[in-house]
């Protein structure tokens, strides 16, 4: 068996890296690294304003003319924009029977005619493999599919594809990811200011204050906000937490507002996912707007917790982390390990 993984759009959130990784690490160890070509995903774009543009006229798609035997696409493909996007090349590829598989499956920004429309598509052109990463997900179109698993996200499969090396600030760090909402004010000690979130971490006593935007749904039209307040002064923020230093990743390469990006000190981006993976490694807490950093530093032994609304917490709920929107939780290592290897049974099995 042959197959294209097509991936991309990792510099517009580089967390798409961490389960890109992943698909692409478990299916060279379950077929053979010489039966898995990795290619670029079909490009849409997504400007600073919130616009989606869609692929030029002019744009190259050769994935109709890959010679191999199913195409892999994965994470959130499942949206209002799956099947202007996707229809065309898969029934194509179905004429060629060259079938296609969704790994890691997820949904976004699906209404309910979108949803009536994307199984009516499956009923014709079903993918031959179906695994969620959510159960929803699996609830609402595993019977659609030829083969379904309830599966987890593939970006839990971090710690098997990379290494990291220990990092020496001098000092244990906490991680802030915030670059969909305004990072808010972290401290430890003083209960008298005003705050909207409290936990205890290592027996200390931690507060939150988060801007009003925080435990809020994000839309398009919040992340072009998030830019346009990069323009004036940043609110203060200390560099450190008690006695841990606090390191900023930004996961939004592109667009690359410096203002946005570099407002305090120690901030991080970057345009490929293995820096963040080695910073989140390390981080002994990792307080995020983005799930993909809490997954990969949950993978890793350490806690992490979720300050936005978002139903793609599914991926975190499905591997006992429902908790995470509420505290800082860790994973059940031994749980997560078996998840790991009945998926990768159950994918065996099938391919």
């Amino acid at each position: 068996m042959k197959v294209a993984y097509c991936t991309g759009f990792w510099c517009t959130n580089i967390g798409n890296g961490f389960f890109s990784l992943g698909v692409e690490y478990v299916l060279k160890k379950i077929i053979g690294s010489e039966n898995v070509t990795v290619v670029s995903d079909y490009q849409t774009y997504t400007t600073s304003y919130g616009k989606r543009l869609y692929p030029h006229k002019n744009q190259l798609e050769y994935i109709t003319k890959l010679d191999v035997d199913y195409i892999v696409l994965a994470g959130p493909v499942i949206s209002k924009y799956f099947l202007l996007l996707w229809k065309n090349i898969l029934l194509e590829l179905k004429q060629h029977n060259v079938g296609y598989m969704i790994l890691s499956a997820g949904t976004m920004k699906l209404d309910e005619a979108a949803k009536h429309e994307v199984k009516e598509f499956f009923k014709e052109c079903p993918p031959y493999v179906f695994s969620s990463r959510e159960r929803e997900t699996y609830d609402e179109f595993s019977r659609y599919a030829i083969n379904s698993y309830d599966g987890i996200c593939f970006s839990f499969f971090t710690p098997d594809y990379y290494s990291p090396c220990k990092i020496d600030f001098g000092q244990p760090y906490w991680i802030s990811n915030f670059d969909k909402i305004i990072e808010p004010q972290i401290w430890i000690g003083n209960l008298e200011r005003e705050h909207t979130h409290e936990f205890e971490f290592e027996g200390e006593k931690v507060f939150v204050n988060s801007s009003a935007t925080v435990a809020a749904k994000t839309d398009r039209f919040t992340d072009a906000l998030i830019y346009i307040r990069s323009l004036l002064r940043a609110p203060r923020r200390e560099d450190t937490v008690g006695r841990y230093m606090l390191i900023r990743t930004d996961q939004r390469f592109h667009p690359h507002f410096r203002s946005k990006i570099y407002a305090y000190k120690n901030s991080f981006c970057a345009d490929i996912p293995y820096g963040y993976i080695n910073l989140y490694a390390n981080s002994q807490l990792t307080l995020s707007d983005r799930v993909h950093s809490c997954a990969v530093t949950l993978a890793y032994g350490h806690s992490a917790m979720l300050f936005v609304k978002t139903n793609r917490v599914g991926l975190l709920e499905r591997v006992g982390a429902g908790e995470i929107i509420k505290r800082p939780v860790k994973l059940d290592f031994v749980t997560i390990k078996q998840e790991k290897i009945k998926m990768l049974e159950w994918l065996q099995s099938v391919l």
